[in-house]
């Protein structure tokens, strides 16, 4: 038969209240065996050097405060401390070692200052607030931490931390109650290689703690608002496979990704390799992760590569080309003074270099895209070639054929044109010709029709060459 200790110390206050009643171990040991309960209705003391021998099992329902210069337990490979109270704390000016540490009956358990579980942490329903601290759970075994929907919260750089050896999933029940209950869990699959990871749950948009939500790499449309998650590994440098538990009817139903905080620094895609949607929970994986530098994840919504700048093309000096950009509803070309309309996603391109042009794309879904299309300028000429003279132009204002365009005319500065209509009436006339006559008379637009072109080419004031041929205005 299981042998019962309980202690029950009340104290006489004014008005006849009661004060919390507690067990104070000063300097003491207090040895519990096997097949004995201590039991403490309120809280335990431990001071100048008092200590557990503990093999079976403490409960209590007040808090827990160790003030005695040591561990509180020794030796800490056996033993339960079950906290049975509503609101418990454990703290003191020194941190707890405890072996098996059980959470039970209602309200939340708080960790003053750092915690050690050396055995299993149960922590059944209920939260276990750690403020900025830590509770480190030692043991490797996989079911070192159990719970049913309880969890672990944290501030700033505390949460959950466990030791892993194991090539299987380990598990981390995080959350938080600051803005209303939320329980975020996640799994870390390790190596069989010693390891230390820690995880904590940030109940805070991401932007409020410098992880602007805005500042995000392409193809990542929208950041998770609501929370994000902490992970680091503490020891070890091996990859791990992670699990983000979430839930989409609640946390948003167009989550696909997870974000990363890295680099520049911001957000990039983790990315995460599966995506499983059923009844409780909605899951993202991310494999073979090893970037530990930054220790922010959240969900996010991605896309794949959408933008297209259109095809590499080759044209000759001074000729211009029309650029075919697709896949959103906002461009932006760059550089900009190589094209007719930088935010058109069809201009004309008219740089005399070789240009590579970047298209920036923006959709409906705030989702940004780069691509880009490098138009080669040939400036070879040759004698053989000699000069292409078009035999129409289409002056309507497209930046197509506008002007009366003669390739390599400016290898021949020396040149004078002569355009006459059928009637040889001379309508333009140009000493020299610098390809800009958009098929006007005294500034009037002329109508459609055939007319007749004379270009002489000289040298050194002398003439060598003569074209003519017809011209033809299409509108």
């Amino acid at each position: 038969m299981k042998r019962i200790f309980t202690f029950l110390l009340l104290f006489i206050v004014t008005q006849n209240n009661f004060a919390q009643a507690f067990f104070s171990n000063n300097s003491g040991l207090v040895s519990i065996k096997d097949s004995a309960l201590f039991s403490v209705q309120g809280d335990i003391y431990i001071e100048n050097n008092g200590i557990f021998d503990n093999t079976d099992t403490i409960k209590l329902t007040g808090d827990f405060t160790n003030n005695a210069g040591n561990i509180g337990f020794n030796p800490i490979g056996e033993g339960y401390v079950y906290m049975i109270g509503d609101n418990e704390h454990i703290n003191g000016t020194d941190k707890t070692h405890f072996y098996n540490l059980l959470l039970r009956n209602t309200g939340i358990k708080y960790g003053d200052l750092a915690v050690y579980v050396h055995g299993f942490l149960d922590l059944d329903s209920l939260e276990f607030s750690l403020d900025t601290n830590i509770v480190y759970v030692t043991d490797e075994d996989l079911t070192a931490v159990r719970n049913n929907e309880g969890f672990v919260s944290s501030l700033e750089n505390g949460g959950l931390s466990r030791a892993t050896n194991q090539n299987d999933d380990y598990f981390f029940p995080v959350g938080s109650s600051i803005y209303g209950k939320i329980y975020r869990p996640l799994d870390i699959k390790t190596t069989n290689s010693p390891q230390i990871y820690r995880a904590r749950f940030a109940d805070e948009d991401p932007s409020n703690d410098n992880l602007d939500r805005e500042n995000r790499d392409v193809l990542i449309c929208d950041i998770n608002d609501a929370y994000y998650h902490k992970i680091w590994q503490d020891m070890g440098g091996d990859s791990s496979d992670i699990r983000f538990y979430f839930k989409s009817l609640i946390d948003g139903t167009h989550f696909n990704e997870i974000a990363h905080w890295e680099g520049e620094p911001k957000w990039y895609k983790a990315p995460a390799d599966t995506l499983l949607n059923n009844s409780n929970w909605d899951l993202l994986e991310v494999n073979n992760w090893n970037k530990y530098n930054s220790e922010n994840f959240a969900l996010a919504f991605g896309k794949d590569h959408f933008a297209d700048a259109g095809a590499d093309q080759s044209i000759y000096l001074l000729d211009t080309v029309q650029l075919t950009g697709s896949g959103g509803n906002y461009y932006n070309w760059t550089p900009a003074p190589s094209v007719s309309c930088a935010d058109c996603p069809e201009p004309m391109f008219w740089d005399d270099t070789t240009q590579t042009l970047i298209l920036e794309v923006l959709d409906d879904d705030n989702c940004t895209d780069f691509d880009t299309v490098k138009i080669t300028v040939d400036d070879r000429y040759t004698e053989e070639d000699g000069l292409f003279i078009p035999d129409g132009i289409t002056p309507n204002g497209d930046g197509v054929n506008d002007s009366w365009y003669i390739r390599w005319l400016y290898k021949y500065p020396d040149n004078e044109v002569i355009i006459v209509n059928r009637w040889e009436d001379i309508i333009y006339r140009a000493e020299p010709y610098n390809n800009d006559w958009y098929g006007t008379y005294n500034d009037q637009n002329l109508p459609e029709g055939t007319y007749y072109f004379i270009l002489r080419l000289k040298e050194n004031g002398e003439l060598f060459k003569t074209y003519t041929g017809p011209l033809t205005i299409i509108k």
